[in-house]
């Protein structure tokens, strides 16, 4: 089972975001990105396929999700929210885990 960061404006995570991060703004943070993919062709079939989706961006090589106006960061190491706390700053966001935990 995966654990998540959110970043977000607001109280607590599961309440949702008071203020939506749009993504406009995100993409105005400097070293953020509309995350892509080249389309691999599946040479037995010849359908192509794709691993991105709308929502999709990245910071500092690392991808993540902007949904109902919060990012969420699948957590695969320890210093996620070290990393992450400058896009954070940039947002005027705080972060807290699953569990509710601020960082």
């Amino acid at each position: 089972m995966a654990y998540t960061l959110h970043i977000f404006r607001g109280t607590e995570w599961t309440d949702g975001a008071d203020e939506p991060i749009t993504p406009e703004e995100l993409l105005a943070v400097d070293g953020v990105s509309e995350f892509s993919q080249p389309a691999i062709k599946n040479p037995i079939t010849g359908l192509m396929l794709s691993t991105g989706m709308d929502d999709m961006y990245s910071y500092d090589g690392n991808v993540f999700l902007l949904n109902d106006g919060m990012i969420e960061i699948a957590c695969r190491n320890d210093n996620v929210d070290e990393i992450f706390r400058p896009l954070a700053e940039a947002l005027g966001a705080v972060i807290q885990g699953d569990e509710g935990e601020f960082y």
